[in-house]
């Protein structure tokens, strides 16, 4: 269930290759279960981060599997949008069991 929704500023090249092996490539996990949202921003005031990530990753998981996925999605963006990391930011939310909703069915993990 890694869940990534990118805010992208449409100043960014766009992006070439397969995100979702990127970060597979990067994190060492398997991409079966990733999802990546790519959202362009209208707008962005204050503090300017071309690149906005919201990571949502479930409970059960480690703390060296979670950052392995957060500094891995960063690394992937970074190729596939030909960004420096110091132009990335992933925020990373922990999803507690029965807090997701699939296929109508609230997940217990």
């Amino acid at each position: 269930m890694p869940i990534a929704n990118c805010t992208v500023s449409p100043l960014c090249p766009k992006g070439a290759g397969d995100l979702t092996e990127l970060w597979s490539a990067q994190s060492g996990v398997g991409a079966d279960e990733m999802t990546v949202n790519i959202i362009t921003a209208q707008q962005q005031c204050g503090k300017s981060y071309p690149i906005i990530a919201t990571l949502c990753l479930p409970s059960v998981w480690s703390t060296a599997l979670v950052d392995q996925l957060q500094v891995g999605l960063a690394q992937a963006l970074a190729v596939y949008f030909d960004q420096s990391l110091s132009d990335i930011l992933v925020m990373t939310q922990i999803v507690q069991s029965g807090h997701v909703v699939e296929a109508g069915q609230v997940q217990y993990f």
